[in-house]
């Protein structure tokens, strides 16, 4: 089978799609699973670790797409703000510290974030009504970036390109 043939079937491309996002899903979540402590208990602190937590991942999913394809991270400050970029997808988080929230808007995050007491920085959408699905479900940096990267294909692994182990 040649590369021609693998685009034309919509099963195995599909298959790679999924594969693809369960891979990057993986390194995402092994990249960001141990955080350092936090540094503090307000919410620029908090979201010092998260910008942490974002970087650290945003690296190791870039250094899988390669730096040209890759998230890029964009930090602002006085105020603290944050710009998640990836392809034409955008996701910006703007920290209110008066108010000790973030405000994030895009890809359908829309919203007032408060941070969640926890070992990772979590935010919960302050947004949604308690009978909305998906309140107090933690907003975390690797959800962040796995949803911004949500589409994402890897390319097609060389050794699948050869004949296999059957020569003729």
């Amino acid at each position: 089978m040649n590369d021609s043939e693998h685009d034309q079937n919509p099963i195995v491309a599909m298959a790679q799609r999924l594969r693809a996002r369960r891979d990057l899903g993986a390194a995402i979540d092994s990249a960001t699973a141990n955080p350092a402590p936090g540094r503090g208990d307000d919410a620029a602190a908090r979201f010092e670790a998260l910008t942490a937590i974002l970087e650290t991942g945003a690296k190791r999913l870039n250094s899988i797409l390669g730096r040209r394809n890759g998230v890029t991270i964009v930090r602002l400050r006085a105020p603290e703000r944050l710009r998640l970029r990836f392809r034409e997808k955008r996701i910006a988080l703007d920290l209110d510290e008066p108010r000790q929230l973030v405000v994030i808007a895009g890809e359908g995050f829309d919203g007032e974030y408060q941070f969640l007491e926890s070992d990772v920085p979590a935010l919960m959408n302050l947004s949604k009504f308690s009978t909305d699905a998906g309140y107090r479900d933690a907003l975390t940096g690797s959800e962040l970036l796995k949803t911004i990267a949500a589409d994402v294909e890897l390319p097609r692994p060389a050794h699948l390109d050869g004949s296999g182990p059957l020569q003729f």
